[in-house]
């Protein structure tokens, strides 16, 4: 992808960033230009037509969106994964209709389920029937990848138009972080679906894949563009501000101890991008392993990755916490947006538990224990 420069676009969408956030004003026309800029066919090969960036590339670019709008990465989080998962099998038909301008949804989870496998959606006889949770980017979608039972001990990863009849979509996420993220409910009554788009496999022996890691990379580089976002707005914020109730003598730009709290925001935003992009590298080298990889390289770039989480987000959510020292009383008030920074930042760090995290890799660091954790299993 040498060359391909996406800040005329990151910089436009980034303009209306507070204000789509303030209004809950959900983002079609920003995915619209990052398709046709072709930000959506990042790690397509360019011989089906892409752009061919390598992980870090791609992850760097997530990094740069999060800073614009942390939003925007987090609905392709589900389109990021389908890509990954067609290029480790060389899928070139899904491949080249990514490139052709495609953007997938996801749609896994179901309410009230406690494993991954016990789902109540059902494919049968072609016929697609469940509800599903957490539908993050599905609204912006031409495609949603979800997951059906086809047997007792058999699943299919489904690939759905949503254009399909029988095919809802609902825009009813909750959360006070990440709201236009498109992370609703998505239900599925009677849809037909052809043959081709459906891949089954056998519950009790899931292959091992990076995908699990990819899917946490993608959180990562939203957070690290979140600590960007946030040194800019603080920056922002500090430049224009006259009053200093503690040092009248001096403009809050001018303070010695703004200056350092700023500072460390600062540090800490670079800190976060730095282990994002450490991270991304590692995996990277999975994924040129292709069929050659071993289940020692996918629990290295799990580990990697997993290892990365703690650091990332405790970094973040401290220098979002922290740039509210910079102010006063006026550093919380609306239009200026600065909590929006924390609010999401707080969302995206609550998928996937640090606590589960630090155990996994506790555990594989002193008793050398596989980080078996599959794209199946990973909350999308």
């Amino acid at each position: 992808m040498s060359g391909h420069d996406f800040t005329a676009v990151l910089d436009k969408i980034a303009e209306g960033a507070a204000a789509r956030e303030a209004g809950r004003v959900l983002p079609y026309a920003e995915v619209e230009l990052l398709r046709e800029a072709g930000f959506t066919r990042l790690r397509v090969p360019v011989e089906y037509g892409g752009l061919g960036a390598t992980l870090p590339e791609l992850t760097e670019q997530l990094i740069a969106l999060g800073r614009a709008d942390s939003n925007l990465p987090q609905l392709l989080r589900g389109h990021v994964g389908f890509v990954e998962s067609r290029l480790f099998h060389r899928d070139e038909r899904w491949l080249r209709r990514v490139a052709e301008g495609a953007v997938f949804g996801n749609a896994q989870s179901e309410l009230g389920n406690a494993s991954f496998f016990r789902g109540a959606t059902t494919l049968v006889d072609g016929r697609l029937n469940g509800t599903k949770f957490y539908s993050t980017g599905s609204l912006f979608a031409d495609f949603i990848h979800t997951t059906a039972a086809v047997g007792a001990d058999r699943s299919a990863d489904v690939f759905v138009p949503t254009a399909a009849e029988g095919v809802r979509r609902l825009d009813d996420w909750n959360g006070f972080g990440q709201r236009l993220t498109g992370s609703g409910t998505t239900v599925f009554e009677d849809v037909r679906i052809a043959p081709e788009d459906v891949e089954v496999f056998d519950n009790n022996s899931l292959p091992r894949t990076y995908l699990a890691a990819v899917f946490q990379l993608v959180h990562l580089a939203t957070l690290a563009g979140i600590g960007r976002a946030a040194v800019e707005d603080v920056a922002a914020y500090v430049r224009q501000r006259e009053r200093n109730l503690h040092n009248p003598a001096t403009a809050p730009k001018d303070d010695p101890l703004v200056q350092e709290t700023v500072g460390r925001v600062a540090g800490a935003a670079f800190a976060a991008a730095a282990t994002t992009l450490a991270a991304a590298s590692a995996v990277e080298k999975v994924a040129r392993l292709g069929d050659a990889a071993t289940p020692a390289d996918f629990d290295e770039a799990d580990a990697a990755v997993y290892s990365a989480q703690g650091p990332v987000i405790t970094l973040v959510l401290g220098l979002v916490t922290e740039l509210f020292e910079v102010g006063g009383s006026s550093a919380v008030t609306t239009p200026y947006g600065l909590d929006r920074h924390w609010r999401n930042a707080r969302t995206l760090a609550s998928h996937n538990p640090l606590i589960y995290r630090y155990r996994s890799v506790g555990d594989h660091v002193l008793n050398g224990a596989g980080l078996a954790f599959t794209a199946a299993k990973e909350h999308p």
